[in-house]
Formats: C-alpha cells, structure tokens, sequence
C-alpha cells in the first residue's frame, strides 16, 4: 500500500477501514466515552486535511501515529488542567490569615460551583472556555489547535459562559 494515499480519499478509506482498530485503540488509553469520540472526530478530520498528494511508507501506522499524538495531547491537556486546579487550591490557602473565616467558606464555597459548572460543560464547550479563559489563548489559535472555526470557537464559549451563568445563579 506504498502510495495508496495519493488522495484524501484514500485517507478516508483507510480510516473507515480500520475504524473498528481505532475505536478499540482509543478507549483502552481513554476510558472516557465522550472523550474517544472527540478524538475519533479529530483523527478524521486530521487525515481528511492531509495533503492530496501525500504518500507515506506505512498509510496505516501513520494513521495510528496521529491517533497516538491525539491521545497524548489530551493526557498532556489533562495534566496542566489538573495542575491548574490544585494551583486554586493553593491560592485558596495562601490568604487564609488575611480575610475573615465567613468570607473564606463562601469563596471556597463558590468557587467549587464554578468547578462543578466547568466540570457540567459539555467537553468541546468545556475545553474551549479553558484554553480561552485558563491558558489565554486567542480564539484564532484555539481554533487552530481544536480544528474547528473561529465561529465555532465564539459559539462554544458563548454557549459556556451561558451555561455557566445559569448554573451560578
């Protein structure tokens, strides 16, 4: 299959073929199902911009290949998002001498809200609004990065922010 990718169609045609392969190689690193469908969604649309004229050695382990980096770009996603929030918990704890106790447990009280409304978000809204309001990302790069419009982008933090509002009222 040397130069089967000579067009995206044989791209996609690889991916349909081994989407069964896919799926399994997914959920046995992610056990999270919506997260394995965001990455199949992703991988897809990842072959789907390959070059047309493309050609690869081994179509099929490069497919994987890209499979494999999405997987680690979301371990990685997980990671600074958790270490972001134990970052809250430690900013939390720093001022303790500095304010009152009543007003310590009503911000320690609102901003678990906050995480469980985050948390509530659905994952595309979700990690939208982190890259937009954690990481400070333009909407032009987290639209890049995420492989969607910069009208996608505004539509999920709308949505987010939306959500996020009713959950805090």
């Amino acid at each position: 299959m040397h130069n089967s990718a000579k067009d995206e169609t044989s791209w996609i045609a690889l991916y349909l073929k081994n989407k069964r392969q896919i799926e399994l190689f997914f959920r046995r690193r992610i056990r999270n199902e919506e997260d394995c469908k965001d990455l199949e969604q992703e991988l897809f649309i990842r072959i789907h911009k390959l070059e047309p004229h493309k050609t690869v050695e081994d179509p099929k382990a490069y497919l994987f290949r890209i499979a494999h980096n999405l997987v680690n770009d979301l371990l990685r996603y997980r990671q600074r998002h958790d270490a972001h929030i134990a970052d809250i918990s430690e900013i939390q704890n720093l001022g303790q001498d500095t304010y009152k106790a009543d007003d310590q447990v009503a911000d320690r009280q609102n901003l678990a809200l906050l995480e469980q409304a985050i948390d509530k978000l659905p994952p595309k809204c979700r990690e939208v609004f982190l890259l937009r309001k954690i990481e400070d990302l333009p909407n032009r790069q987290i639209a890049i990065r995420l492989g969607i419009s910069q009208n996608m982008v505004e539509k999920h933090l709308r949505k987010a922010l939306k959500e996020l509002r009713q959950s805090l009222e």
